[in-house]
């Protein structure tokens, strides 16, 4: 128990520290970095001696084997997030391709000393909008000597480790199961080709551990740090168990923000409902949310880029259901047959993708209804709530993002629902969790199979790169491919536009200049007054043609 929260401290003090520290210093650097790291080791003594000793209930034999498999399934993950083979560097899952990418860029770009609030390596003149909390980390292991590749899968393993722990305090082997092994009914493709695979990567319900616990770094401390406050509240208002000091609590929570915004506003919204549903509850947590409201709302503005990035919700019922993605892959599947009319594939659309999870979250909702337990009205109502407007409204540029609600909602609702299941006979708890893992189970195991890998760069174009751009000054940007496995971009270098994808997806107006850097990039820019306007110092043409920009 202490352990784990004087790691969360140390992470969380070292990071808001390095934040606090580099707006007057103007950045980062290896004094800043080791000063950071100072305040959180402090932090991080003061919270073990502050946690008191709690007894951890004892494992059952489905908690060991579920902590087992997470085990592998996170070394394989994380021992080959990014690997060297011949001249490549190369990483294991094609959906960590441009993921990846963006996370080299931003912590090599952080490391590099630009100013802060930084603003944005892959947009000229707008600030960097993003939870690069764990970036952030990163950037400070680079400082202090630590290899960036290093430092990413020694992270990624600390990260998965502390989640395994926070999963199986919140809801067991069940809680674990759910990250692991969540998904539809696409597995049973096995049975049509015989062939391993993640039969999830193409529909919108994916595999959670592949698809968000590998390739979205913010997860490696919010999900840890998250269920460990959800199990303090749980503890502290509901069962006397698993309690952590309010100082602890308050920096988690205050500080959320910078790590994920989608955490923090899950946080928000169970904190809203044990304040509705628990009177007792209201002096204290209102304190706590009061006293919390500055730093997380400082943290707020910065990673929204001063509250411009479009956070408002937009009607958009049946998420996924109506992509052409969704409508393609479904084709392909039923071939021979015809395509199928209106409306049935947007009902097989919560079928394949989500399976018996849509039936158990129903019964769910009315356990919660019909029992008014108030610990359900606190933390499965409000995931419930959560996971249905996921459905019927979109909350990002795309909509897909809704997924970085679904798993908060999902993974909360996990110990609840299992105590549904678990009251049942044996023979149907056995078929239902059989119903609700198959799939996940497969796109887990075929999403780390060792047959994998995937070309990320040449370390021979890095080195060439570096060498070419030792004459550019590190604050200039430059006009180069707009592509996630630009050596430009993977040294961290600022850049007029990263890859399209990443562009629209930040919800960035971003036509004009994308348009004008073609043009520069083909040379139709006579005179580079299409270079000026979009702020470019200097071109990189085809990775060794370098033009100052005049």
């Amino acid at each position: 128990m202490r352990l784990p929260v004087a790691i969360l401290v140390f992470v969380a003090a070292s990071v808001t520290a390095a934040v606090a520290l580099a707006f007057p210093l103007g950045g980062l650097s290896p004094a800043l970095a080791w000063t950071a790291f100072a305040i959180g080791a402090a932090a991080a003594v003061a919270a073990w001696r502050g946690t008191p000793s709690q007894k951890s209930p004892a494992p059952t034999a489905w908690d060991i084997l579920l902590l087992c498999v997470f085990a592998l399934a996170s070394l394989r993950a994380f021992l080959w997030l990014i690997y060297p083979v011949g001249d490549e560097w190369r990483v294991l899952s094609p959906n960590n391709l441009g993921d990846l990418s963006k996370h080299i860029h931003f912590i090599r770009y952080l490391a590099n000393g630009v100013e802060f609030w930084p603003e944005s390596p892959f947009f000229p003149s707008v600030p960097l909008s993003y939870y690069l909390g764990t970036d952030l980390f990163n950037a400070l292991l680079l400082c202090v000597g630590i290899p960036l590749e290093k430092g990413l899968v020694w992270v990624g393993l600390c990260g998965a480790a502390l989640s395994a722990w926070a999963l199986w305090r919140w809801g067991g082997a069940f809680a674990i199961a759910a990250l692991l092994f969540n998904g539809g009914l696409a597995g049973l493709l096995i049975f049509r080709g015989g062939q391993l695979g993640d039969f999830q990567s193409e529909l919108g319900w994916k595999n959670f551990f592949l698809s968000m616990f590998v390739t979205q770094r913010a997860l490696l401390f919010a999900i840890p740090a998250s269920f460990l406050l959800l199990s303090s509240w749980r503890g502290s208002f509901f069962r006397s168990e698993m309690k952590i000091p309010r100082w602890v609590a308050y920096l988690l929570y205050a500080t959320m923000p910078i790590f994920s915004i989608h955490a923090f506003a899950f946080l928000s919204l169970v904190l809203a409902a044990i304040f509705v549903v628990l009177p007792v509850a209201r002096r204290p947590l209102f304190l706590f949310v009061a006293a919390a409201f500055p730093v997380a709302s400082a943290l707020v503005y910065f990673v929204t880029g001063g509250f411009s990035q479009e956070a408002a919700a937009h009607w958009h019922p049946g998420w996924m259901q109506a992509g052409p993605d969704w409508i393609e892959w479904l084709n392909k599947t039923l071939q021979p047959a015809p395509p199928l009319p209106p409306p049935f594939p947007e009902l097989l659309f919560w079928v394949i993708n989500f399976g018996v999870s849509l039936p158990l979250l129903g019964i769910l909702a009315w356990q919660t209804a019909r029992k008014r337990s108030l610990e359900l009205l606190s933390f499965a109502a409000p995931s419930l709530l959560l996971f249905a407007a996921s459905c019927f409204f979109r909350f990002a540029p795309w909509e897909w993002d809704n997924t970085k609600f679904f798993i908060w909602a999902w993974l909360c609702c996990a110990p609840y629902l299992w105590s549904t299941i678990s009251c049942w006979p044996l023979a149907v708890r056995l078929a239902t969790c059989t119903a609700l893992f198959f799939s996940g189970t497969l796109s887990l195991m075929g999403g780390l199979d060792g047959r994998h890998g995937y070309r990320l760069v040449n370390r021979s174009e890095l080195a060439q790169a570096e060498a070419i751009l030792s004459q550019v000054p590190f604050e200039d940007r430059i006009a180069t491919e707009p592509t996630f496995d630009n050596p430009a971009v993977l040294l961290g270098r600022p850049v007029v536009c990263g890859y399209e994808g990443m562009l629209w997806a930040h919800g960035l107006d971003y036509r004009s200049t994308f348009e004008c850097l073609n043009d520069v990039l083909a040379g139709r820019d006579l005179g580079m007054k299409k270079a000026r306007l979009i702020n470019a110092k200097w071109i990189l043409r085809d990775k060794d043609e370098l033009i100052k920009v005049e």
